[in-house]
């Protein structure tokens, strides 16, 4: 009996999280906005088709200063005044987000989502990942 109790909770539980990981990549609500995880080889795929989009290195400026994505832009997370900070941004352009090592950056999109951006794009793994993978990098 214990077992079986067990059993269905864990396969609950398991569910749960499948249900979880697999809805997470790509989330769009009824207002329009689309919020994306992406990998590396689908971030390329998207910049050859899309020429007005925005770059955003949500890291603090001394990450930012020390190395960053060629082209982004920096947009600390903890702005003190979050909207003066993203006021110049296009809430109509995709704009891609990133931080040091995806913690950050879907809070940055969720927060983005509020202030009435169209579409946010996470670019997975962070800075961290993208760093390793020698994506072209601005001094």
């Amino acid at each position: 009996m214990k077992s079986a109790r067990y059993d269905l909770t864990l396969h609950i539980v398991l569910a749960f999280f499948i249900c979880v990981c697999t809805g997470c990549f790509t989330v769009k609500n009824s207002a329009g906005f689309t919020y994306e995880k992406l990998e590396m080889t689908a971030y390329n795929a998207l910049l050859a088709d899309s020429t007005d989009h925005t770059l955003i290195d949500v890291r603090t400026r001394g990450e930012y200063k020390r190395s960053h994505l060629e082209g982004a832009m920096n947009r600390s997370y903890f702005a003190f005044n979050y909207r003066k900070a993203f006021s110049a941004v296009d809430r109509n352009k995709l704009v891609f987000v990133y931080c040091q090592t995806c913690h950050r950056s879907p809070l940055a999109a969720r927060k983005l989502k509020r202030m009435g951006f169209r579409r946010v794009v996470d670019l997975k793994g962070g800075y961290q990942h993208w760093h390793k993978e020698m994506v072209p990098l601005g001094k």
